[in-house]
């Protein structure tokens, strides 16, 4: 959170494209339909775990509704307004669409690489953790194409990401699933199907919007 903060404190300060996507919340409400939908991937770590136990019920879900409410408005919203509302709209003022989301996910992929080490140093297992710079990766993509489809709306995003960051926190929390394989690699698996789907619709979505892209006519 410390690291995130005063970088997008500054973006914020800096650039008014980036205060205009905090401003934005008029977006169509399939996109945030897609987001909060999308929020809930981790869930299907559960198709590669050997716990035959799932995650689920009243307390899970206070826990769940409790998680999210206290992401809101902490890292996602500043990574948010860093990677997405900056460094993206940034990159898209001399890219296309599709370039300017691969080129942000592989930054926010090294972004992380700080928290996998801290991950490390706690003991998880290192065939796990070989896992998460492509979760991450694909992550990116599905982030940087909402962000896309919501025509440069930050909210879609921030909705997604405390859902993702909540659903992560329930699901890998019971049972040692925070050192089980299989579960990230399922979780890698669905992450990078619905990433790849939602990119080809923000692409063409993007092409369609004419020479005032997705992001340019905000």
């Amino acid at each position: 959170m410390a690291a995130s903060f005063l970088p997008a404190l500054y973006c914020f300060a800096a650039y008014p494209e980036c205060r205009s996507s905090l401003e934005k919340v008029n977006t169509s409400w399939k996109v945030y339909f897609v987001a909060i939908a999308a929020g809930f991937i981790p869930v299907l770590s559960y198709f590669g775990s050997h716990y035959p136990a799932f995650p689920w019920g009243r307390p899970v879900a206070v826990h769940l509704a409790r998680a999210f409410a206290n992401n809101l408005f902490l890292s996602p919203l500043w990574e948010e307004i860093i990677w997405r509302g900056c460094f993206l709209r940034k990159v898209r003022s001399f890219s296309s669409a599709s370039s300017g989301i691969l080129l942000m996910s592989v930054g926010w992929t090294i972004w992380h690489g700080g928290y996998i080490a801290f991950l490390m140093s706690g003991g998880v297992p290192i065939k796990v953790l070989s896992v998460l710079p492509f979760t991450y990766f694909f992550s990116g993509i599905l982030l940087g194409s909402v962000f896309e489809m919501g025509r440069g709306s930050l909210w879609p995003c921030v909705l997604l990401h405390s859902a993702l960051n909540a659903t992560t926190a329930i699901y890998y929390s019971g049972f040692n699933r925070a050192s089980e394989l299989g579960s990230y690699v399922s979780e890698l698996t669905f992450m990078a199907i619905v990433a790849a789907i939602v990119f080809i619709i923000a692409v063409r979505s993007g092409r369609c919007a004419g020479p005032s892209s997705a992001l340019s006519a905000v």
